[in-house]
C-alpha cells in the first residue's frame, strides 16, 4: 500500500499502472493515458517527489517494493522537502546543545545533517535516528529511551519511554506531526506519539515544528497542540496566511536547498 496524498486521479492511475507493469517509457505512458509527453513528465515529477517512482535513462520504474516497511516508504515521500527542512533546522542548533529528536522521517533527515557535528547531545526514542548518528564516525552523544520496540518504525514506545525522557530538559525539541490545520492545529494518528509529544514539549527551552507543505490543511485523528505552542516552524514552502496567523509569537523558516 502506498500514500496517495497530494496526487490527482491521473497520477494515482499512473502509479497503479507502473506498480503492475514495474517499468515503462515516457512514450508508453503517453500512449496509454492519452496525454502529451510533457504532461506525463509533470506527473512523474510529482510521483518522484512522493517517492513512488524512480527515473532511469529512457523510462521510469515503480519504486515501492512489497517487502518495504511503512517507515521506509515514509522516508521516500516528500524527500526533497524533508531534506530542505533538515538543512534549515540544523542551522538553528547552537554548539554544545542538547536536543530531542522525535521518531519522524523528517527527524531522520535532520539527523543526517547532524552527522557533520561532534558537539551535541541527542535524546531520541528512534533507533533509526540513533543509527544514523552512530555510524557517522563523529562524537555526538546519543541517549536512547527505554521501552518496547515497535518494529515497523523502529520506535521505542510505552510508559517507560515517556518516563525516561521526561527527566531531561533539552535546549531544543524537534517535533513533526501528521497534519496541520487552522481548525484543529497540529494533529497525529497515534495515541502514544501524541501523548509523548505533549510530555516532552514543555520540558525544552525551544520547541521547533518540522512540517513539510503537504501536511497543510490535512486532517488527523488526535489533536496534539495548537501551532502557537511552537517557538519556530520550519517548512519547505510558503505557509498559507491562515495557518501562519496561528503562529502568534513564533518564527517561520522556509527552507531553501
Amino acid at each position: 500500500m502506498w500514500d496517495r496524498s497530494g496526487l490527482n486521479i491521473r497520477q494515482q492511475n499512473i502509479a497503479e499502472w507502473l506498480q503492475e507493469m514495474q517499468s515503462a517509457s515516457i512514450q508508453d505512458l503517453s500512449n496509454h493515458f492519452h496525454v502529451s509527453d510533457e504532461t506525463i513528465r509533470r506527473d512523474l515529477r510529482q510521483l518522484s517527489e512522493n517517492g513512488l517512482v524512480e527515473k532511469f535513462h529512457g523510462g521510469v520504474r515503480f519504486n515501492v517494493h512489497r517487502t518495504e516497511l511503512p517507515f521506509q516508504s515514509r522516508m521516500r515521500v516528500m524527500a526533497q522537502a524533508k531534506q530542505k527542512i533538515g538543512v534549515s533546522a540544523a542551522k538553528l542548533i547552537k554548539q554544545g546543545a542538547t536536543v530531542f529528536l522525535d521518531n519522524s522521517s523528517t527527524a531522520c533527515f535532520l539527523a543526517h545533517q547532524l552527522t557533520k557535528r561532534n558537539d551535541l547531545t541527542v535524546i531520541t526514542l528512534s533507533l533509526e535516528v540513533a543509527n544514523i548518528l552512530s555510524v557517522s564516525g563523529q562524537c555526538n552523544r546519543v541517549i536512547l529511551a527505554g521501552g518496547e520496540l515497535r518494529v515497523e518504525d523502529q520506535t521505542l514506545i510505552g510508559a517507560e519511554a515517556i518516563r525516561f525522557v521526561s527527566q531531561f530538559t533539552p535546549d531544543m525539541c524537534f517535533i513533526s506531526v501528521a497534519a496541520l490545520s487552522v481548525e484543529h492545529g497540529c494533529m497525529d494518528f497515534d495515541i502514544f506519539e501524541s501523548d509523548f509529544k505533549r510530555v516532552v514539549m514543555p520540558l525544552a527551552e525551544k520547541v521547533i515544528l518540522l512540517c513539510d507543505a503537504s501536511k497543510f490543511h490535512k486532517s488527523g485523528l488526535i489533536k496534539v497542540c495548537d501551532l502557537s505552542a511552537f517557538d519556530t516552524l520550519v517548512t519547505d514552502a510558503a505557509v498559507p496566511a491562515e495557518i501562519a496567523s496561528q503562529m502568534t509569537h513564533g518564527t517561520i523558516i522556509t527552507g531553501s536547498h
